[in-house]
């Protein structure tokens, strides 16, 4: 066995370490919390995972990386088994859940995403500005409504925050 071979082995037993190089690919596909990736050699990888662990648990950071961009992917074990996305060049996706909590930023959709089990940010924004356009005004000669013109510019400005927060 050469000196390499044996100092692999050796931090591989004595530390728990399983020094590998990195490996650049193209990512082919995005399914979940895994990609497959294409390997300068024509290869393609499945099941590659997105984040350190894979695993039932809501909580997680994970960023999605964007089809035919570049990826570094090294293994945790040594093993195909084990390849996971250490760095992203092209973000698709950022998403992170902490139980109810969800932030989502969608390169795709061109949206932002930020909801508990109990409200979402966009529909609260939009039933707000509903809120305000449908407001009757109390005054001495009766109950009146809001100016058209005001009506508009609410509807202008949910137009535009529906235009970047998702209210799904």
């Amino acid at each position: 066995m050469d000196v390499a071979a044996e100092i692999k082995k050796v931090l591989k037993e004595v530390l728990g370490a399983n020094p590998n190089l990195p490996i650049t690919a193209t990512v082919v596909s995005v399914e979940g919390n895994t990609c497959a990736v294409k390997l300068l050699s024509g290869l393609v990888l499945s099941d590659v995972r997105l984040s350190a662990t894979i695993n039932d648990d809501v909580d997680c950071f994970l960023i999605v990386p964007k089809i035919d961009s570049e990826v570094i992917i090294m293994s945790q074990t040594g093993e195909l088994s084990g390849l996971m996305v250490v760095k992203v060049d092209a973000v698709e996706k950022i998403s992170y859940k902490k139980s109810d909590f969800e932030f989502v930023i969608d390169g795709t959709t061109k949206k932002v995403t930020l909801k508990n089990a109990g409200a979402n940010l966009g529909v609260l924004i939009g039933n707000l500005i509903d809120t305000i356009s449908g407001a009757q005004i109390i005054c001495p000669n009766g109950p009146g409504t809001i100016n058209p013109t005001t009506i508009g510019q609410l509807t202008q400005i949910k137009t535009m925050f529906n235009i970047i927060l998702n209210s799904n």
